[in-house]
């Protein structure tokens, strides 16, 4: 039997992203969102192979589950960063990210749908497209 971790001893950089479990969801959002193209005769495209990066938000488990829930009652939400967390590399409106909560589990499929700097801020706002 394994001991109970409390989630919020637990950082985020040690949670892993469980690859499978990320392609079902992509599999489920695209088809939900619309996202999936019709068949053409050149194979799949990449947005039908490549799950979008996926991220978890804050320093504890604890709160990137608060700010998930948060998400998926509001259908959209925001973060601040530093520029130079971006090196160089802004979003852009229209990109899609996998939202996952402290645990690692996919919960919202996620568009930029705004970017602004303010001084050394980068404020990038997002609504979700799909929430199981």
């Amino acid at each position: 039997m394994d001991p109970e971790v409390d989630p919020s001893a637990v950082e985020l950089s040690e949670v892993e992203f469980d690859h499978e479990e990320l392609r079902v969801f992509w599999d489920l959002a695209r088809f939900h969102a619309k996202l999936n193209a019709a068949p053409t005769y050149f194979g799949p495209t990449t947005l039908e192979s490549v799950p979008p990066p996926a991220w978890a938000y804050g320093e504890s488990a604890t709160e990137s589950d608060a700010y998930v829930e948060t998400v998926l009652v509001d259908e959209r939400g925001s973060t601040t960063a530093a520029v130079a967390d971006y090196a160089g590399d802004l979003p852009q409106p229209g990109v899609l990210s996998i939202l996952c909560d402290g645990s690692g589990r996919p919960r919202a499929l996620v568009e930029v749908s705004d970017v602004s700097v303010t001084g050394d801020d980068v404020t990038e706002s997002f609504k979700v497209v799909y929430q199981p």
